[in-house]
């Protein structure tokens, strides 16, 4: 089945769309996957007080700051929202390790799901209750000239410049989502003219500022998109 793009769907931060920490494990509930948005600019040094040893070794392997940066907040994020939904007394009782193509997996616990995307300053983290595909890429100007003669991006539908720039965000965004539910190396799915009929897609657009695209293998799940609400974090008591 040759890919059609899904509706992107309008999503805007607002108090309706903040989600605190202790909502997590009620909505947990109530959706099959979950995505949190977080900000690069809540970093602090401090929140690598979260990291077990491994992580902390491999936090100065990083070579620029925002690498580190998103390493850290990644890393802090994801076992602090584990540890609402899983019956953990403490956030060092989770030990994430990273599999083939970046796959994130929890130690000892194979039926929580993790895809994690960065762009700019955003971080993208969905959870999901069967294995899940997520990508994010900001709105911006784009050379395409080195893939734009890929058949997947076959563009009829852009009437203008700005409409070009969204439609091949979404278009990579999907590829990229693919790729990760599938655990394989993106470009070469861009060889592909077809993607497997079995994968679903959902797309939507963050406050006019980013493209957000995941990939499922079921057309029957059930998903939420939160800010998560940070306040506090990293900063000293």
């Amino acid at each position: 089945m040759t890919l059609r793009p899904p509706p992107i769907r309008p999503w805007n931060a607002t108090t309706a769309t903040m989600c605190a920490f202790d909502q997590i494990s009620r909505y947990w509930k109530d959706y099959d996957m979950l995505t949190f948005l977080v900000d690069l600019g809540i970093y602090h040094p401090s929140l690598s007080m979260y990291l077990d040893q491994h992580e902390k070794e491999k936090e100065l392997q990083y070579k620029t700051d925002i690498s580190r940066k998103r390493f850290v907040i990644s890393r802090t994020i994801i076992k602090r929202i584990l540890n609402t939904i899983l019956p953990t007394p403490d956030l060092s009782d989770i030990i994430l390790t990273r599999k083939k193509h970046g796959r994130i997996f929890i130690k000892e616990v194979p039926d929580v799901y993790i895809s994690l995307s960065y762009s700019g300053p955003c971080i993208a983290i969905t959870l999901g209750k069967q294995k899940i595909g997520n990508d994010i890429e900001l709105v911006r100007p784009i050379d395409i000239r080195k893939i734009k003669s890929y058949p997947l991006f076959t563009d009829t539908r852009s009437r203008n410049e700005k409409e070009r720039i969204r439609n091949f965000l979404q278009m990579w965004t999907l590829i990229e989502a693919y790729a990760k539910l599938h655990d394989r190396s993106t470009y070469p799915c861009l060889v592909e003219k077809e993607i497997f009929q079995d994968t679903y897609f959902v797309s939507y657009c963050i406050n006019n500022s980013s493209l957000l695209s995941l990939a499922t293998g079921s057309d029957r799940v059930k998903d939420a998109l939160f800010w998560l609400d940070t306040a506090g974090m990293g900063r000293s008591s």
